[in-house]
């Protein structure tokens, strides 16, 4: 994905495998902000990065794509 943009708001956050992540709350300075579903994998939170306020964010090149509900992290992120 070349730019992260407020259609991703309410979308749910799927890992390379489907595994669901949890849900786009909002889009900040170009990064999506995440609400991690509860008794996500310390794994995989450790490959979401952090924002200053702590709170989990997503890059565009973590993305792999986004559908109608979903956004799907590549297999990398």
């Amino acid at each position: 994905m070349e730019h992260i943009t407020e259609e991703v708001v309410g979308k749910h956050v799927e890992g390379p495998n489907g595994e669901d992540l949890g849900k786009i709350t909002a889009v900040d300075g170009g990064k999506a902000i995440l609400k991690a579903k509860t008794g996500v994998s310390a794994e995989i939170e450790s490959g979401i990065s952090k924002d200053d306020d702590d709170r989990l964010t997503l890059e565009a090149e973590q993305i792999a794509a986004v559908d109608d509900e979903t956004v799907r992290l590549n297999a990398d992120f």
